[in-house]
């Protein structure tokens, strides 16, 4: 059977505080879902993807694009992103409910099982074929992409976390900033539910300290300023006395890994992790070429974690995150219960390079490509021997594309036979696509 992918992007609220070009960007990011379609599957995106894209994705995937239908629904109130209004329409939904009958679509898989994304699965009458809908619907969603579930969840089973501390009273934030500040070290402020470092603050005694995976810094020297600070950003922090938060140590210069795994009714089965690129916030990901073997601590982890996810009845993929601290240290951070935002990496991995690509092959993710015009840009890839090469099994191969409100700009996916190859490829493709 044939399953509906629906590539929105996590709170409705968080898409409201965004630039209206940060917005076209993240809309456009729903095309990753492209890269788990199958033939007869349905794809619900918020924007159309440029014909030429679709048919280069499908190609690689090895089936013509018209063997899924893409499905756009009408605009709403937030431009270039999925959002509730944009589902609601009874014209809309008799119009889907077409299509997936047609399709013969049972399933739904979505980038983020919001509310609104849970209703649609009702309303098309998906949710039996849907794995772990029932977890999901009664607000499963949230509790295992909830930072504040997480640290329970993890010290619960003995995973290592950072110092820190779940509160929503403003005195114990401060009490617990303080002793840290007292023996000079930085903190970071996480708001329970939020992605992409968006939700985070460092906050440190002393300046040059730098701040990955956040793009809020705040130097206060002095108790009062800690008091103040706290107390005026405590709205931000719990959504409006809503939410408990997370504070917790920051370690400077510490490598930010990721890594997933999938849950089905027969266990979890873990993929692979690399490490996130950080500029500050994360701007992709470099998957190593050897993949480590079932005792590494890092994979060990994720499966017990997926393990527990398992048995509370979710069904999907999951992400963690860690840190590898300076001395050594590996400590987790939070899990998202959800498609990552570069699961497509695996899919490429698995759907197109082939092979033991996890142990022979190095994937290196680049969020921010300068690609032009579709057609312009294979051009300028084949000219210079960059395009995928399905004989050798690496090259560039083009994950998103139309990034920019103009319609061009992309992301990248480098394949190569090592590292030292990949920084080699990403050198030369920054010289086809300046700027």
């Amino acid at each position: 059977m044939s399953k509906l992918l629906v590539g929105n992007w996590s709170h409705e609220a968080e898409l409201a505080n965004l630039a209206e070009h940060e917005r076209t960007h993240i809309g456009s990011q729903g095309q990753r879902m492209l890269w788990s379609a199958r033939p007869g599957d349905v794809v619900l995106l918020p924007t159309a993807p440029d014909a030429r894209f679709l048919s280069y994705v499908t190609g690689l995937l090895g089936f013509p694009a018209e063997a899924v239908h893409v499905v756009i629904p009408p605009p709403g109130h937030l431009g270039a992103v999925l959002t509730r209004d944009r589902l609601a329409g009874t014209g809309f939904l008799a119009e889907l409910a077409e299509v997936v009958r047609d399709r013969g679509v049972d399933r739904v898989e979505a980038f983020y099982f919001d509310a609104y994304v849970n209703r649609l699965v009702r309303q098309l009458g998906l949710d039996k074929g849907t794995p772990g809908f029932g977890f999901l619907e009664q607000g499963g969603h949230e509790l295992l992409n909830s930072k504040v579930a997480f640290r329970a969840v993890a010290a619960g089973i003995g995973l290592p976390v950072p110092d820190g501390v779940v509160t929503d009273r403003p005195e114990d934030a401060v009490a617990f900033l303080a002793d840290l500040f007292a023996a000079g070290r930085p903190a970071i402020v996480k708001k329970d539910v939020h992605v992409a470092g968006m939700g985070n603050e460092v906050l440190t005694p002393v300046d040059g300290v730098e701040a990955v995976g956040t793009r809020h810094r705040t130097v206060l020297t002095g108790h009062q300023a800690l008091v103040t600070h706290v107390r005026q950003r405590w709205p931000w922090y719990t959504d409006g006395d809503r939410r408990r938060v997370v504070l917790e140590e920051y370690v400077p210069e510490s490598a930010s890994l990721w890594g997933e795994a999938e849950i089905t009714e027969d266990g979890a089965e873990v993929y692979g992790y690399g490490e996130v690129r950080m500029k500050p916030v994360i701007d992709g990901v470099d998957i190593p070429a050897a993949r480590r073997g079932p005792a590494d601590p890092f994979l060990t982890a994720l499966g017990k974690l997926a393990g527990v996810m398992g048995a509370m009845g979710y069904r999907g993929l999951v992400n963690i995150d860690a840190m590898l601290t300076p001395d050594g240290r590996l400590l987790f951070n939070e899990f998202n219960a959800r498609f990552g935002g570069s699961t497509h990496l695996f899919r490429i991995g698995q759907r197109v390079v082939g092979g033991r690509y996890l142990e022979d092959r190095c994937l290196v993710e680049r969020r921010t490509c300068a690609v032009p015009a579709f057609d312009e840009a294979l051009a300028e890839l084949a000219r210079r021997g960059l395009a995928y090469d399905p004989a050798t099994r690496t090259g560039v191969v083009i994950p998103v594309y139309g990034t920019d409100p103009g319609g061009t700009g992309g992301e990248a996916c480098l394949v190569a036979e090592d590292a030292e190859a990949a920084r080699a490829l990403e050198h030369e493709l920054t010289a086809a696509f300046p700027g």
